[in-house]
Formats: C-alpha cells, structure tokens, sequence
C-alpha cells in the first residue's frame, strides 16, 4: 500500500501544477520556459537604454534649434517693422537733407538712419539728366540683442524730391 500512496502523492502534485520527480527524495526538476517567457539580457537593455538616450538628444537638440530660430525670427521681423514704420515717415512733413541721425525704438531696439543725396541713374542714351527731381539714397540701421551677440539689419531705398523744396514754397 506504500506505493499507492506514493502515487497518489504525485497525483495531487501533478493537479498543482508542480513537476514531480521520479526519484524519492530529489527536489522537482524546473520545467523550461518558452524563449519568449524567459525575458531581456543585460546587454539588451543596455543598449535599448543607449538609442533611447542618443534619440532623445537628437530631438532636444532639433527643438532648440528650432525654438532658437523661430526667436531670431521673430526678431528680425520685429526689426523690419519698426523700419518700415521709420523710413514711412522720412522726408513727410519735413524735406529730405543729408545728414546722420540715431535714436532708440524701445529698450530692445536701436537705430541709425543715413540720409545722402545720390546722382540719378543715366538714361538709356548714356546722359544724364539734372532738374527734374533731386535723388536720395536712405540707409536705416536697426540694432538689437540676441543673447550675447548683437545683431543688425539694414534697410536702404531711393527717395525722389523736387528741387528747392529744401527751401520751402515761395508765394508769389
């Protein structure tokens, strides 16, 4: 009867899920798990860890290039603004002369402004041609900080005005 107990015993084991041994007395041999049960290496987490982290770099660096250069931008545009709205207003309301001049916008932005009177361009034939409206060339400078570096942007036209108007409309 010893033996039926002995095979009850590894049936009740078996129905638990344990692997039973055909030797008395030796612990159940583990049963091997599937390739897929069994989990990562050492050196595979690793090296997930490693591309994960050199990914990540790549993309915080390509955000911040980019933040960056949306900044410088926005401050270009801000700059080409505030110079439209200055080289709008030259020469309205008061005659064009040559001359230097500076000044502030804001506590961001500065600006230098240089007005000289220029020769007309040649007509197709080669000649020039004198009276008909005096020419002159306006530079404006804007200037601002960017971090550390001071950046600039310079803005030039052509503006025409009829000789004499310098002295003002005589009546007669």
């Amino acid at each position: 009867m010893a033996g039926a107990g002995r095979l009850a015993h590894r049936r009740s084991a078996a129905a638990r899920g344990h692997t039973v041994s055909g030797v008395a007395g030796r612990p159940p041999r583990p049963r091997a798990l599937p390739p897929r049960a069994r989990g990562f290496t050492l050196i595979e987490l690793v090296t997930s860890f490693v591309v994960f982290a050199l990914a990540f770099g790549v993309l915080m660096e390509i955000a911040t290039s980019s933040m960056r250069a949306a900044r410088r931008s926005a401050a270009y545009t801000q700059a080409a603004l505030l110079a439209q709205s200055q080289l709008d207003a030259v020469g309205i309301g008061a005659p064009l002369v040559d001359g230097r001049d500076n000044g502030r916008y804001n506590e961001d932005y500065d600006w230098e402004l240089d007005i000289r009177k220029s020769e007309p361009p040649p007509a197709s034939d080669g000649t020039l041609e004198t009276g008909i409206v005096d020419l002159y060339r306006i530079e404006l400078v804007v200037r601002w900080r960017d971090g550390s570096r001071e950046q600039s942007a310079s803005f030039v036209t052509l503006r025409a005005q009829q000789p004499g108007a310098d002295q003002g409309i005589k009546g007669g």
